[in-house]
């Protein structure tokens, strides 16, 4: 069962990259989408982007999310003076937050590298994605193979 498993993952694999390689090998055709309605140098920003470009709202999510990890370490690692279902959501915290933190800096560093190099935000977007896709499958072999 385990040998068809590992072989199972190995097809798996290379039907990935050869896939990755056909797409790779393609001509992308470049375009550029038109604004309506705009004059040059008009921005049509939403208020989602107003506010990430505010540096007061990053100090203050940044200190959120140190209030929370904070919270959530010093409730995890204090002995019996909290309530045991305190420990465990505290705990529960810790890990999702970590986990969500390493494929968020994992999807943007992806997304970011492939800016850097003159890709479009719709395929630095789709490698990120794929970056995020290929964890994924590095974690289901992983657990297959009775590691975790």
């Amino acid at each position: 069962m385990a040998q068809s498993m590992f072989l199972l993952s190995v097809l798996t694999g290379t039907v990935l990259v050869a896939l990755v390689a056909f797409l790779n090998a393609r001509g992308w055709r470049q375009y550029t989408p038109a604004t309506l309605g705009l004059r040059p140098g008009q921005a049509d920003r939403s208020p989602v982007t107003e506010l990430a470009g505010n540096p007061t709202v990053w100090v203050v999510a940044f200190l959120g999310a140190i209030l929370a990890f904070g919270g959530a370490t010093v409730a995890f690692v204090s002995g019996g003076s909290v309530p045991e279902s305190v420990v465990q959501s505290a705990g529960v915290v810790l890990v999702v937050g970590a986990a969500v933190i390493a494929v968020s800096y994992l999807f943007f560093g992806t997304f970011m590298a492939a800016r850097g190099r003159g890709v479009s935000n719709a395929a630095a977007a789709a490698l990120g994605s794929w970056a995020l896709g290929l964890l994924f499958i590095l974690v289901l072999v992983v657990k297959l193979m009775g590691m975790i």
